[in-house]
């Protein structure tokens, strides 16, 4: 019998991708073979010989690579792609789970439309007659179009959105949604470019550091790229031994990252950016390390008085001369600032002072240091900008003033991601039309007035620029459909440019007869990759089969550096009085629900919180001591109050958070989004205010303060493992 690798089959598998491979054009299009799934296979059918296809993961902005495993015609198999250089062959949970979403019985199965907005009271519609009906009121608004898209929107739909709007004097879609909010992304460039004289998310090469200092950055849960950044961590783990690299986690509440480290430090909330300052007052007042790295930390200290930032961290004066001393002594120490960070009131400025570290360091663009990936040739793609809360709000007031007609939203789930004092479900009764692309029906979509669900990726077209990427390689990650389409679903790319067709102006813009044209001019337009091909045809099919685009080898870019003097950090305030409310609220992304997307999926709703092993709901952790003083037990309903609002949640007694700390993870509490995400658990956004930075571009989620109330009511908690006792004083280090 002969011997195939996996490679091979993707080569097999490429074999016809240069003629026809599957159904995911516009309905216009004949290139393509439309395969038909197998929902209900025939008894008498055996199973053949499988398929393999490269495509792109979308249940998160990291867009990892997968290999799918076909047969008969229906997805069976997710695996990381092992050639690409985001997730090298690894996938995460969510990655797994991504059948689910194509498999979902509650997905809409074709265009329907709802008299009554917040009804739920769908009808079908024929597509032609819904596209005309959206054309109509398209062509009426003008200028007045919204377009509201979230971070896992394929790139392809960003940049023909933006196109449209562009043409049309329509304001720039909005990309803003949990994901880019919690993490900071545009907090995270900003704070970058103030450093250094490159623009962009900045890279960290964690594999290649011996020494990590990260502040509140979950890498190994959910911070931007968890797959891949946990590749890196393996290999900085897998250094011979005696050079096994060093890991400390500053955190309130104990992560997945930070039951991986080697120090694990409970600090205090909202003094992440002091404790960089301390240690890097330290540094430049001990002579720690190399001449040039106390230079640079005299110039970037600032002026920390050490008892002072001691005292405030609640750390010994002791400990942080001791961890400055392992940061400056190191070969290659690296900072990594979180979302904790991300969400305060003075984001981008905390950043700043945390990412002064790898200044100090010297290894910005070194192995073992931050870098900005470069850009891509030409600047023919690029990454899309992420936009910030003021942007979202900005649109909410457009809507509120009756400056936007129709608004069209992807991606994204607004009525679920903000504060409810945001405002966005009231502005919509403002708002003629309202369009969901979305393919389930969530909290956004039940007033909507329209869906017309975009095909699941795992059945379309796209592309994505990987953000962030690895190993100084730009990356343009491949999405094509495995299977052809379930049900009566057509591509929101194919739709929005049928309907720039009747627009003079957004038609000269969009001149592409259905997507994959579009896709296929911007790939092709690429020079030749890591995968070769000279020939336009054959760079296409190549970018198929091996999931994407990516340079022969990385490009060598030394940023200058361009901060000259400490960073100023205002002093961090919140939201509630500290008599009033006592405790300091600590939100989470849960490591398998994300941003919420993923409640839809029961394998994720089943699978067991790595941390505390419970599942299918919302839960608060407490300290032990708190536990005592409150006299609560594991399952104890509370009521978690907040100057903006109350939720009642079961108590979970965790040993590894602070006693002045309850935390919280994000992604239930959903009201839509289908039979399994419904009714479980509290959106624990409900407790969040509109404060934002000086700025007005960063929600400070993290700056909130909740008191606790014991009620009457208990619940058990789903978990797979026994309670932790509690009988014991638990010491908290430091």
């Amino acid at each position: 019998m002969t011997n195939i690798t996996r490679r091979d089959f993707l080569k097999i598998s490429a074999a016809g991708t240069a003629t026809a491979i599957l159904a995911g054009c516009s309905q216009e299009s004949e290139r393509w073979v439309t395969l038909e799934p197998y929902v209900r296979a025939p008894e008498e059918q055996l199973a053949g010989v499988p398929n393999y296809y490269a495509t792109t993961c979308r249940q998160c902005p990291a867009g990892c690579g997968v290999i799918v495993r076909i047969m008969n015609g229906r997805a069976v198999k997710l695996e990381g792609n092992p050639e690409h250089p985001v997730n090298r062959g690894k996938l995460c949970a969510r990655g797994q789970a991504g059948l689910q979403l194509l498999y979902n019985p509650d997905r809409v199965t074709g265009a329907a439309r709802q008299e009554e907005r917040g009804s739920r009271e769908f009808e079908s519609v024929a597509w032609n007659d819904a596209i005309n009906a959206i054309y109509e009121r398209i062509e009426a608004a003008g200028s007045g179009i919204g377009v509201w898209l979230g971070s896992t929107t394929s790139g392809h739909l960003v940049d023909l959105f933006a196109r449209f709007a562009d043409a049309i004097g329509a304001p720039a879609p909005v990309r803003y949604d949990l994901y880019s909010g919690f993490h900071g992304y545009h907090a995270l460039e900003t704070a970058t470019g103030s450093l250094i004289d490159a623009a962009g998310l900045p890279t960290y090469d964690l594999g290649g550091a011996d020494a990590v200092f990260s502040f509140g950055a979950d890498f190994l849960g959910t911070w931007l790229s968890s797959t891949g950044y946990g590749v890196e961590f393996g290999r900085f783990r897998s250094q011979p031994l005696g050079q096994r690299g060093f890991l400390v986690q500053f955190e309130p509440k104990m992560s997945i990252t930070g039951a991986k480290a080697d120090r694990w430090v409970p600090l205090r909330p909202g003094t992440e950016a002091l404790v960089a300052q301390a240690i890097a007052r330290i540094i430049a007042d001990e002579g720690f390390g190399a001449a040039d790295r106390v230079e640079r930390a005299g110039t970037l200290a600032g002026n920390v008085d050490i008892e002072e930032a001691a005292a405030a961290c609640e750390m010994p004066v002791e400990a942080l001369a001791e961890l400055a001393r392992v940061f400056a002594t190191a070969d290659h120490p690296l900072a990594l600032p979180g979302s904790t960070v991300a969400g305060a009131n003075n984001a981008a400025e905390a950043i700043a002072a945390i990412q002064a570290l790898n200044i100090i360091a010297g290894t910005v663009g070194q192995p073992g240091g931050m870098s900005i990936t470069p850009a891509l040739p030409d600047a023919l793609l690029a990454a899309p900008p992420s936009s910030t809360f003021a942007d979202a709000t900005a649109l909410i007031e457009r809507m509120n003033a009756g400056e936007i007609k129709v608004l069209l939203v992807h991606g994204a789930n607004p009525a679920f991601d903000l504060p409810a004092g945001a405002g966005f479900v009231e502005a919509l009764a403002n708002v003629d039309l309202v369009v969901s692309f979305n393919p389930l029906v969530d909290e956004t979509s039940v007033h909507a007035d329209y869906i017309l669900p975009d095909r699941v990726y795992l059945e379309g077209w796209g592309y994505s620029v990987a953000t962030p990427a690895f190993g100084g390689l730009p990356v343009i990650s491949s999405q094509q459909p495995v299977v052809g389409p379930l049900y009566d679903i057509r591509s929101t790319g194919d739709v929005l440019l049928t309907v720039a067709r009747g627009i003079p102006a957004a038609a000269q813009a969009l001149p592409w007869t259905d997507e994959v044209a579009f896709i296929k001019e911007m790939i092709t337009a690429l020079p030749t990759g890591a995968a070769g091909g000279e020939d336009e045809e054959v760079r296409w099919a190549r970018y198929l089969q091996h999931g994407g685009w990516w340079p022969v080898e990385a490009a060598a870019e030394t940023p200058t550096i361009i901060a000259n003097a400490p960073a100023s950090v205002p002093p961090t305030t919140y939201q509630g009085d500290e008599g009033e409310y006592p405790y300091h609220l600590h939100l989470f992304m849960s490591v398998l629900l994300g941003d919420g997307s993923g409640a839809s999926q029961p394998w994720l709703q089943s699978t067991p919180d790595p941390m505390t092993t419970v599942s299918w709901q919302t839960w608060v952790e407490i300290n032990p001591a708190t536990a005592r003083d409150l006299g609560l037990d594991h399952g104890d309903i509370v009521e978690i109050t907040s100057p903006q609002g109350a939720i009642r949640l079961p108590v979970y007694i965790f040993p590894a958070i602070r006693p002045d700390t309850v935390a919280i993870p994000i992604g239930q509490g959903h009201q839509d989004l289908g039979r399994y995400a419904r009714n479980r658990g509290e959106n624990p956004l409900a407790l969040v205010g509109l404060e934002t930075d000086a700025s007005g571009n960063y929600l400070a989620w993290s700056n909130v303060r909740v008191a606790i109330r014991k009620t009457d009511d208990t619940r058990a908690l789903p978990r797979l493992e026994s309670t932790i006792e509690t009988d014991e004083e638990v010491h908290i280090p430091f």
